[in-house]
């Protein structure tokens, strides 16, 4: 009970602290909120390195995605098949040490709250899908000096639903983006 209620405390410091104008369009979570997602939230930066076991089954081009928000690149996305999986580390070092998830959940969009999007695996999809927004405040990386907040748009699933904290009805969130 007690490390529920340090969790939610935390929860409420981040989502005041992490924008000027917060809104409930985004689902605010922090840094120990977002490691059951895959995501991870550091000093240097936010990192993301998913297997997804059914990438067959979803018709992706592609098994692993991964990316890196850091001081000074805004942005990097990267994918593999699985033959690049077995190289992947050694091209990007970024990414050498980061352990890599198998959620059959993953970014369809990552975005600012202004509304650029950076990674578009939209595109293919229904317009009408709606998404499971999750706002990172870059200010709590902070060797970055990083004030953005970033957007990451997650395709919903009963497993995301299960790794998400309790007390969040990820129904209560989900939207469709709008460019």
């Amino acid at each position: 009970m007690k490390i529920k209620t340090i969790i939610a405390i935390m929860a409420v410091i981040t989502f005041i602290s992490c924008s000027k104008n917060p809104t409930q369009d985004y689902l605010y979570l922090n840094s120990e909120q977002l490691k059951p997602l895959g995501l991870e939230l550091n000093d240097s930066g936010l990192f993301y390195k998913n297997m997804n076991p059914k990438w067959k089954e979803d018709k992706e081009r592609f098994c692993l995605m991964a990316f890196r928000c850091v001081k000074d690149n805004y942005l990097t996305t990267t994918h593999y098949t699985e033959a690049d999986f077995i190289d992947s580390n050694k091209k990007d070092s970024a990414l050498l040490e980061k352990y890599y998830t198998k959620n059959d959940f993953y970014p369809l969009l990552i975005s600012n709250t202004k509304g650029d999007f950076s990674l578009d695996n939209y595109t293919v999809l229904n317009k009408e899908i709606r998404l499971l927004p999750i706002a990172i405040c870059m200010s709590q990386a902070k060797n970055t000096s990083r004030e953005d907040t970033v957007i990451v748009w997650f395709k919903p699933t009963a497993s995301i639903k299960e790794a998400l904290p309790e007390n969040i009805n990820m129904e209560d969130y989900l939207k469709i983006p709008k460019k």
